[in-house]
C-alpha cells in the first residue's frame, strides 16, 4: 500500500476573493517558495486587471475622453480578446463594456426594473452607444459611455497564468488551484490517485484532472447576474456548473449559460447530457457513500457523484443540478 501524498496548502486575498494553492509531492520549502511567487504575481495581476483601483489601467482605459488612446498590456488584451470573440459568439449575452451596469445593479441589490428610474435609463442609455476599440496595444474610446469591467473572467485568467508558472518556471505539476468557492483549476493529481477530490454543494464530490471546474449560483445577490439584451437581472433556479479545459473559458462558460439565450446555449455545448452519457458509457461516474477514511463534508452517508473526466473533452458543457442544490466548490483531503 503506497504511504499517502504530502500536500502543502497555501492561501492569499486577492481580487476580492481568497486563493488556495495545494501542492503535492514537493520539498515543503520549494513548494513555500513556488505559492509566494505566485501570490506577488497575483498581487500585480490583481492591479492590472481589476476595475476597482484608482489609479490603475482599466480606470484609466475607462476614463479616456473619446477619440484618446491608451496601452494595454499583455494580459488586459487577453482578456478583451478573449471577452469579444465570447460576445459575439453569444449574441452579446456575455459583454465586459456593461462595467456600469453591473456597478449599478450590485450596489442597488434589487431584482425588479424600475421604468421610471432616470439614473438606470441613462446608464442603459450609454452603455449601447459607448464604444472600445482594440488595434494593436491601443485601446481607443470610439464613443463614451461604456465602462470595462472583467471581473466575471478575471479569476479564471488568473489560475491559467499562475498554474502556466507553476509548470514552466517552478517543475511543478502536481497541484490544485481554487479561486473562492466557485472557480478550481486541476493539474496532476497526489500520488497514484486519478484526480483531486472536490466537495461540490454539500454532499457531492467530483475528481479532477487537468480540467476547470465552475460553479455559478446568485442565490445570495439577486443581481449579480445580467441579461445584457434587455438590461434586467438573472435570477438562476439552480446552480450552473462548467467544466472545461481552461479556467477563464470556464468562468466565461458559467456566466453565459446563466442568461436563457440560445445561442448562448450552443456554445456552451449540448447540456449536462451529453457530458453525463459519455462519462457514464466509460464507467466515469458512480454513485457511491464517500470513503470511510475520507469523511464528507457535510451529511455523512450522503451520496457521491465521482467523475474523472476523459481527456478529449475539451469544450464547456453546462451542467444544472449535477450536484446538490448548493454552490460551493471545496478541495477535500
Amino acid at each position: 500500500m503506497s504511504s499517502q501524498p504530502t500536500i502543502h496548502n497555501f492561501s492569499h486575498d486577492a481580487m476580492r476573493t481568497r486563493f488556495w494553492l495545494r501542492i503535492a509531492d514537493e520539498d515543503a520549502g520549494y513548494a513555500k517558495s513556488a505559492s509566494e511567487g505566485l501570490f506577488h504575481f497575483l498581487d500585480d495581476l490583481d492591479f492590472q486587471i481589476e476595475a476597482g483601483h484608482d489609479s490603475g489601467p482599466i480606470t484609466s482605459i475607462n476614463g479616456m475622453p473619446e477619440g484618446a488612446l491608451v496601452t494595454a498590456s499583455d494580459h488586459v488584451r487577453a482578456l478583451w480578446d478573449f471577452s469579444q470573440n465570447l460576445r459575439e459568439e453569444t449574441g452579446k449575452a456575455f459583454d465586459v463594456s456593461a462595467g456600469k451596469l453591473f456597478k449599478y445593479w450590485e450596489a442597488r441589490g434589487d431584482t425588479v426594473p424600475n421604468p421610471d428610474d432616470a439614473e438606470w435609463s441613462r446608464l442603459w442609455a450609454d452603455y449601447q452607444e459607448g464604444s472600445f476599440v482594440l488595434d494593436g496595444a491601443q485601446f481607443t474610446c470610439v464613443k463614451a459611455g461604456a465602462a470595462i469591467d472583467f471581473g466575471a473572467i478575471t479569476r479564471g485568467y488568473a489560475l491559467d497564468r499562475m498554474a502556466e508558472l507553476l509548470e514552466n518556471n517552478w517543475g511543478i505539476h502536481r497541484a490544485l488551484l481554487m479561486a473562492g468557492g466557485s472557480a478550481a483549476l486541476a493539474l496532476d493529481p497526489p500520488g497514484d490517485a486519478n484526480g483531486w477530490r472536490l466537495g461540490v454543494g454539500d454532499r457531492s464530490e467530483i475528481k479532477l484532472c487537468r480540467f476547470a471546474l465552475a460553479s455559478k449560483s446568485n442565490a445570495k445577490r439577486p443581481a449579480h447576474l445580467l441579461d445584457l439584451r434587455q438590461g434586467t437581472p438573472v435570477t438562476l433556479p439552480a446552480p450552473v456548473r462548467s467544466i472545461c479545459t481552461s479556467a477563464m473559458e470556464r468562468t466565461g462558460a458559467g456566466r453565459v449559460t446563466g442568461v436563457p439565450c440560445r445561442r448562448s446555449s450552443r456554445w456552451a455545448g449540448r447540456l449536462a447530457f451529453d457530458l453525463l452519457a459519455s462519462a457514464k458509457r466509460q464507467s466515469l461516474i458512480s454513485e457511491r457513500s464517500p470513503t470511510p477514511r475520507r469523511q464528507p463534508l457535510a451529511s455523512p452517508g450522503g451520496s457521491s457523484a465521482s467523475a474523472a473526466l476523459p481527456p478529449a473533452m475539451s469544450r464547456a458543457r453546462w451542467m444544472p443540478q449535477l450536484f446538490s442544490s448548493s454552490s460551493a466548490i471545496r478541495s477535500r483531503a
